[in-house]
């Protein structure tokens, strides 16, 4: 039954990347070993609040939910139909909030759930893709929503983005996760 599930996972996955790639950005699902690598900085005893961004088909979704606190609340951002009403038939929790929605809205958000700053944000978003605009306000939006020691955790597939990412935030660190197609840098940001 799992592997049916993984195997529905990656064809709804592929369908939308030939769909729209630039919104997808990658043609395979994240590997286990980027999955590890973006939960490893994430306190799951301490977090309450937590929010997602490009869930897509629920990768890092599902093992947020498995190791997170259970009076926690995860809000996921996802602007792909498709991949809002997967999450929602395929994850039945009530600590997820599955919003079909640009990321750069999260403050509304947590105004509309009354939810205060969030302690850990982690976003799969091409950030490649999107327009200056667009990613900037997504940037500053995030450090608003942000708690002043939470923590912003992406993953690009170049090593580059600490000088835009510094220009948000005050400290960044980076690892690199080589079992991924393609290998992956993992960026841990601060206020």
């Amino acid at each position: 039954m799992e592997k049916r599930s993984q195997a529905k996972e990656r064809l709804i996955f592929l369908r939308n990347f030939i769909r729209n790639p630039k919104e997808i950005g990658s043609i395979t699902p994240s590997s286990q070993y980027l999955k590890k690598g973006m939960l490893k900085d994430v306190d799951f005893s301490k977090a309450k609040y937590i929010a997602e961004y490009g869930a897509g088909t629920g990768i890092f979704t599902k093992s947020i939910l498995a190791l997170a606190r259970k009076d926690a609340t995860l809000l996921c951002f996802e602007t792909n139909r498709s991949f809002c009403a997967f999450l929602e038939k395929t994850i039945r929790d009530p600590r997820l909030i599955v919003i079909n929605d640009s990321a750069e809205h999260i403050n509304t958000y947590l105004k509309v759930h009354h939810l205060p700053r969030i302690d850990y944000i982690l976003s799969s978003l091409p950030f490649s893709q999107l327009p200056e605009r667009k990613k900037g306000r997504i940037m500053t939006a995030t450090k608003d929503a942000l708690s002043p020691k939470g923590k912003f955790i992406l993953y690009r597939y170049t090593f580059t983005f600490s000088d835009y990412l510094r220009s948000y935030f005050t400290s960044i660190s980076k690892r690199f996760v080589a079992l991924n197609i393609p290998p992956t840098f993992i960026y841990i940001c601060q206020k």
